[in-house]
Formats: C-alpha cells, sequence, structure tokens
C-alpha cells in the first residue's frame, strides 16, 4: 500500500492499494475549508473535487474507491463533487463503499460511482430528503424582556427570521424551496446511479435502508436498489480489472497479499497497543479493524476522545433506546440560512454524530444547508 499523503500539502491526500485510490468521503460535508480524511471529522467539497480530478488524471491509478461514511452536510456545494466522480467514471472504474451510512449526501455522492457496495451488514443506506428548521424565539425574548425590532428594505428581505412565527406565505415559500431541493436531489441520484429512477428515488421517502434485514435475513437497501452488494476493501479492489499487460503504471507501490497483510496487522497492532487506547477499547477496536485509519491518525483521534468510566458507560440497550427505536446512529441539520445565524445539529441519533455536530458548531459556526434528512 502506497500512502499518497494523508495530510496537507501537494501531494495526493489518498491512500493507493494495488493501483487503486481509496479517498476518504468521511464525517460531515462541508462547502469550506479544506478537510478530508486524515482523522477530520469533515469532508469539504473543494477537496473531494480535487483529489477525485487528481485520481482521475492519474495514469498510475486504474480505479477509485470512496470509502463513504458521512450522515450528510450542506447541500450547497455538494453538485461539483458529484460531477466529478461521474466525470472519473469515463475514464476509470470508480465504486463507493459504505461502512457506517451513507446518508443524504453522503447518499447523493455514493450514488454517482459506478458500483455501491455495503461494507458489511450494519451499513446503511439513504435519506433521500429534505428539511428545514425553523426557530421561533419571540416568545422566548418576552419572557426575557428583549424586544427586537427587525428594520429592513425589500418586502422579502428578512422572510423566515426567527423573531416571529412564520406567516403562513413564507412557509408555502420554504416548502416550495424544499420541495424543490428534493426533487434535484432525486435526479441527481437517478442520474448518478440510473438502477434507482427518480421516481424510486422519490418514493423511499427518506427512508434509510439497511444492508441485513436480521428478522428475514434479507437485503434490504439491495432490494430497493440504493445499494448493489456487501462486500469488504479487498474484495471492491479485487474485482476491478488489472491493468493490462501493454499498459505502464507508474508512481505506484505494488505490494504483493502476505505483505499487505503484514502491513495491516502492524497498523492494527500499533492502535490496539497504543497508550491512547486505555480506557477507550471500543473505540480503538472501531478505528483499528472498521476504518482504513493509519495508526497515527486514529491515536490522534483516541487522545481528543474521553475515557471511558463506569459512571460514563452504558449499555447496548441503553445506547439504542437513546438513538431511537432502530438504534441508528447519525445526524439531522437544517437548511440553515432561515435563521439569523442558522441551526447547526438537530440530532436524530446518538452520540458519536452528535459530538460531531458540535464540535461543528464549535469549531465552524453556522452552516448554509442540510445534512442527514435532507
Amino acid at each position: 500500500m502506497r500512502n499518497a499523503g494523508r495530510g496537507f500539502g501537494d501531494g495526493p491526500r489518498y491512500a493507493v492499494i494495488d493501483g487503486v485510490a481509496v479517498i476518504p468521503v468521511s464525517g460531515a460535508l462541508l462547502n469550506r475549508f479544506d478537510f478530508l480524511g486524515d482523522g477530520s471529522p469533515y469532508t469539504s467539497y473543494g477537496a473531494l473535487t480535487r483529489e477525485v480530478n487528481r485520481a482521475a488524471a492519474d495514469t498510475s491509478i486504474r480505479a477509485i474507491v470512496l470509502a463513504v461514511s458521512s450522515p450528510g452536510g450542506a447541500a450547497d456545494g455538494i453538485l461539483a463533487p458529484a460531477a466529478a466522480i461521474r466525470d472519473a467514471r469515463k475514464v476509470k472504474p470508480v465504486t463507493a463503499l459504505v461502512s457506517g451510512l451513507a446518508a443524504s449526501g453522503g447518499f447523493w455522492l455514493a450514488a454517482q460511482a459506478g458500483e455501491i457496495v455495503l461494507a458489511d451488514d450494519m451499513a446503511q443506506v439513504g435519506s433521500i430528503g429534505v428539511y428545514v428548521l425553523h426557530i421561533a424565539m419571540a416568545g422566548l425574548l418576552d419572557k426575557a424582556g428583549v424586544d427586537v425590532s427587525v428594520i429592513y428594505s425589500g418586502e422579502h428581505k428578512v422572510d423566515g427570521h426567527p423573531f416571529a412565527a412564520l406567516p403562513p406565505a413564507v412557509r408555502d415559500q420554504i416548502q416550495s424551496e424544499v420541495d424543490d431541493l428534493r426533487l434535484l436531489f432525486a435526479r441527481e441520484v437517478s442520474i448518478g446511479r440510473p438502477a434507482l429512477s427518480e421516481k424510486a428515488a422519490l418514493a423511499t421517502e427518506a427512508r434509510m435502508f439497511a444492508a441485513l434485514d436480521p428478522k428475514t435475513g434479507t437485503r434490504p437497501a439491495i432490494s430497493a436498489r440504493l445499494a448493489d452488494r456487501v462486500g469488504g476493501l479487498s474484495s471492491v479492489i479485487a474485482a476491478f480489472p488489472k491493468a493490462g499487460a501493454g499498459s505502464k503504471i507508474t508512481g505506484t507501490t505494488t505490494m504483493d497479499e502476505n505483505a499487505i497483510r503484514a502491513d495491516e496487522r502492524a497498523r492494527i497492532g500499533a492502535i490496539l497497543s497504543s497508550p491512547e487506547a486505555a480506557g477507550r477499547t471500543d473505540q480503538a477496536r472501531y478505528l483499528a479493524c472498521q476504518t482504513d485509519m493509519t495508526a497515527e491518525a486514529a491515536i490522534g483521534v483516541m487522545a481528543n476522545s474521553a475515557k471511558v468510566t463506569a459512571a460514563s458507560s452504558t449499555s447496548y440497550e441503553q445506547r439504542k433506546a437513546a438513538s431511537g427505536a432502530g438504534g441508528h446512529v447519525g445526524i439531522d441539520t437544517d437548511h440553515g440560512s432561515l435563521s439569523a445565524k442558522g441551526v447547526w445539529g438537530k440530532a436524530r441519533a446518538g452520540a458519536g454524530w452528535g459530538k460531531a455536530v458540535e464540535r461543528a458548531n464549535a469549531e465552524l459556526g453556522p452552516t448554509a444547508v442540510a445534512g442527514h434528512s435532507r
């Protein structure tokens, strides 16, 4: 495996395995800053577009894997990486490998790949929908003795401001915009994934579809045509055609299978045996066995995470109850621009993504558009 530059700089920021670029699409999706994997809980559209274009143009790269694990994010800006993924498919195979979930914007991007593969039976895909959250703060401000005067010029300049209830006409306009965005979402999905028609995408009504229904043994995501099969990274890479005998692949270090396995064992061992893994056993196992994160990046993530103590530990059933009847872990984020500063983070489910949204809110400020329930 060639680590083609995890980190910032001019070089590629994706790993290369046997001539295949593995590009991370992880965490909340943003239309600003420069995030792409590297242990970050975010992916920015500019960085993703650049790396997809880079891998598509690199003659040493024979195929591309989008390693997707995302609840979605901003709608604004998503068209650029979606188009880049479709363009890359014209010159080499592109597969989306979903680990955890590809929801909303995460699925929008995954759908542009030639194939969607679910990494395991717990993977989920979908959430083809949109929502806007408006918070009317007038009552709260009245109780606090705060009188807000909104002074504006232009009849619709402050439509949707948070200091009064939504007038019916403004609500209708917002509903129209939300419906239009959902239609665009479904249309983009069907362009990238003809097996899932626009009508069928809309008919999902923003539901999530699991890789496996444990009660029936069926595969809802595949039956609904939101995914193609279940398989790991090695099976995805093995499915790509090898470079032809007459082709010339340069700049790629191709390792034999035993060397790759040895490298992976060393990576897992470094994560699990690190001092940072103490008190973070579950997190260490997840980072080691369920992600392709480098040992250095995983240790960095653990170093910034709280240790699990007896007081903070919760049972599976408690976590399931906290995250909803289905135990689904994901986030909802709002359309944003309707309040004075936007609202980042209506938590649909549990602790992981909720914390990511809180960090985004604290570190990045409000975003323009929505995530998991888009």
